[in-house]
C-alpha cells in the first residue's frame, strides 16, 4: 500500500500517528483472517503545495507506482490533488483515495476521503454563524485554488443562510501580516469573521485583531485541525470556532482510540487518528476483497463498500463508494465545529449543522 505524504511540518516529518494507526488496523484485519498475508507501506514523504512544488509530488506518485502498490492514501492537499488528477487517471493502474476537499480531482480511479470538503465546509459554517446570530459576515480568502474555490461557495453558502457579506478580501496563502487585511473587513463592522483557505493565512490573524482591537466572531474551515498539531497552533486559533472531525460522542472512533492507547500506551485524542482508522479500514477491506488482486481489482472493490461505521463525524456517520460515487462519507454530520478554549488549552464541541450543542460533551459510556 502507497503512503503519499504532501504537506511536511516545519522539522520535514509528518504525524506520528498516522502508520501506527494504518499498521494496527492491517494487524487486526490479519488476526481476525480478514486479510490474509501481511501489507507494506510505502511512504513517499514530500513538499508539495503551497509551501513546495508539484513535480515533487508528481514523482513521487510514479515512485509509488513503480514500487508495485495496489493502493495509495495521499495527497492531502487540493492544489497538489487537482494537478495530479490526470496523471492518475492516465496510468489507470491503482485507485488513490485522497483527503483532499476539491471535487474537480475526482475521477475513475480518484476517490476522495476528504477532510472537510470545498463545497461543503462553506454550508457547515454559515449555518453555525447564523444559529450563533451573525446576520453580517467579512470573509478572508486566501488566494489560491483552494481558497478561491472556497470563496466560490461560501457566497452561495452565506446567501442561502440568511447571512450578508460586507466586504471579502484576498490574503496571502502563506503567512503574511494580516493588519491591512483586518481593517479593511473591520471598517464594516460585520457581526462575524469567515476565513476560508488552506489554513496558513491564519497564523497571526489573531494578533492582527487584537492590534485594531477588534473581536467578532471567527470561523474557519477544517484549517481549524492545525489546532490539534501543536500548543503554537492552539494560540493562533483561540477563540476561532472551526470545522474538525473529531466527536468524543462517536463510539467506533472510541473503541479503536481504546484499542490504540492499548498496544502504543497513549491516546491521540484528536481527528487524524480517527481519520487515518477510516482510510485504513477502507483499504484493508478493499485489498481482502479484490478479485483480482491488482489496482483494477482493489478499485472495483472499493466501489461496492458500502455503510461502513466511521471512527470521524458524529455518531452516526458511515462510509461508502460505489460505481460513480466517488465521496466516501455518508451522513449530514461527517463535519462538526469545534471551538479553541481561552488559553489555547485545547478544544470542545460546539456545533454540528443541525444545531449548537449545549453543555459540556464527553466520549461515550463504556
Amino acid at each position: 500500500m502507497g503512503v503519499l505524504i504532501d504537506y511536511l511540518d516545519e522539522d520535514g516529518g509528518y504525524d506520528r500517528n498516522l502508520l501506527p494507526a494504518l499498521q494496527l488496523i492491517a494487524d487486526d484485519y490479519r488476526a481476525a483472517g480478514v486479510l490474509d498475508r501481511p501489507v507494506e507501506f510505502v511512504v513517499r514523504a514530500v513538499q508539495g503545495l503551497p509551501t513546495g512544488s508539484f513535480h515533487r509530488v508528481r514523482d513521487a506518485f510514479y515512485e509509488l507506482l513503480a514500487e508495485n502498490v495496489l493502493v495509495i492514501f495521499g495527497p492531502q492537499v487540493s492544489e497538489n490533488g487537482v494537478a495530479l488528477r490526470d496523471h492518475v487517471e492516465r496510468s489507470a493502474q491503482v485507485p488513490i483515495i485522497t483527503m483532499a476537499g476539491s471535487e474537480t480531482m475526482l475521477g475513475e480511479w480518484v476517490f476522495g476521503l476528504p477532510a472537510g470538503s470545498l463545497e461543503e465546509e462553506p454550508i457547515v459554517m454559515a449555518t453555525v454563524a447564523a444559529l450563533d446570530g451573525c446576520r453580517t459576515v467579512g470573509v478572508a480568502f486566501e488566494n489560491s485554488l483552494i481558497g478561491r474555490e472556497y470563496l466560490r461557495t461560501t457566497r452561495k453558502a452565506c446567501h442561502d443562510a440568511g447571512l450578508a457579506i460586507t466586504a471579502e478580501v484576498a490574503i496571502p496563502q502563506v503567512a503574511a501580516d494580516q493588519s491591512a487585511a483586518m481593517r479593511v473587513l473591520e471598517a464594516h463592522r460585520p457581526d462575524g469573521l469567515l476565513h476560508v483557505g488552506f489554513g496558513l493565512g491564519l497564523i497571526g490573524m489573531n494578533a492582527a485583531l487584537a492590534e485594531i482591537g477588534w473581536e467578532p466572531l471567527r470561523y474557519t474551515t477544517t484549517a481549524f485541525e492545525f489546532a490539534a498539531t501543536s500548543p503554537w497552533w492552539n494560540e493562533q486559533l483561540t477563540g476561532w470556532i472551526g470545522l474538525d472531525q473529531y466527536d468524543e460522542r462517536n463510539r467506533t472512533g472510541q473503541e479503536f482510540l481504546d484499542r490504540f492507547e492499548q498496544v502504543h500506551g497513549h491516546r491521540p485524542a484528536y481527528f487524524f487518528p480517527l481519520y487515518a482508522c477510516d482510510v485504513g479500514r477502507l483499504m484493508m477491506t478493499a485489498l481482502a476483497t479484490a478479485l483480482p488482486l491488482t489496482g483494477e481489482g482493489v478499485k472495483d472493490a472499493l466501489e461496492k463498500i458500502k455503510m461502513m461505521p466511521a471512527a470521524s463525524g458524529a455518531p452516526g456517520t458511515r462510509l461508502r463508494f460505489g460505481r460513480h460515487i466517488r465521496h466516501g462519507w455518508l451522513g449530514s454530520e461527517f463535519l462538526v465545529a469545534r471551538k479553541v478554549l481561552p488559553g489555547a488549552d485545547g478544544s470542545v464541541l460546539y456545533a454540528t449543522i443541525e444545531g449548537l450543542i449545549e453543555g459540556p460533551v464527553t466520549g461515550p459510556d463504556r
